[in-house]
């Protein structure tokens, strides 16, 4: 039975085809199919090249005998013997060196050193240049010791700014606001003599009371 060929059949083998080789399998079938081939062309060269190195037959001798050598099992290697160590001879025991040995270490006292002895090596000393450069004095220039009370030049050559004459002009008060300074200490501003006394003011306002002192032993020595 043959299928007829019309273009949605045409169209729904065509969508098959692509799928197929967009899918995983194919994706898969690829890398495979890359990996062999990489495989098979490394092992072309290396036998490429073991047939140039063994065109003789001296050299596939030696090469099988290279083979069997690396085939054989590893034999560990034995541990070297030591040679056993030759003994001393006995001697005698010197009593006379084990009592030096034994005598306590005497200590002579240090010589003590004048000071104000000059070794010879410094009456015979040479001074460098170095030396006669850092033995002179260094000149400090004097400073003039400031007066006080005097006015700097500086300070006479200077032009105050806008700023700074404004800070320097006293501070100009209203007139007839009340000051911290008053002329009569006692006097009630109205706003005082018109205000009203909270509770909690008449509270603080009382004055408080304190429990009187009771001394103990006080107590016990006038009842005895």
């Amino acid at each position: 039975m043959k299928l007829a060929a019309t273009k949605n059949m045409k169209a729904t083998v065509n969508d098959l085809l692509v799928k197929v080789r967009k899918s995983r399998y194919q994706r898969y079938r690829v890398f495979c199919n890359a990996r062999q081939e990489r495989e098979a062309r490394k092992k072309r060269k290396l036998m490429a090249k073991l047939r140039r190195a063994l065109r003789k037959p001296e050299d596939w001798q030696r090469h099988m005998r290279v083979l069997e050598r690396l085939a054989a099992p590893k034999v560990a290697a034995r541990p070297k013997r030591r040679k056993p160590s030759k003994k001393r001879k006995w001697r005698p025991v010197d009593m006379e060196r084990t009592y030096f040995l034994a005598l306590p270490m005497i200590r002579h006292a240090p010589v003590l050193r004048d000071p104000f002895e000059v070794s010879e090596r410094a009456l015979t000393y040479r001074m460098s240049k170095r030396m006669e450069k850092l033995t002179a004095r260094k000149i400090r220039p004097e400073i003039p010791l400031r007066i006080p009370g005097a006015v700097s030049p500086a300070a006479t050559k200077a032009i105050a700014s806008e700023r700074v004459i404004a800070l320097a002009k006293p501070a100009q008060r209203p007139a007839g606001r009340e000051t911290d300074l008053r002329e009569d200490a006692f006097t009630v501003s109205p706003m005082a003599l018109k205000a009203r006394c909270s509770k909690r003011l008449k509270s603080l306002a009382k004055p408080k009371t304190y429990p009187k002192p009771v001394f103990k032993r006080l107590r016990a020595a006038l009842r005895r």
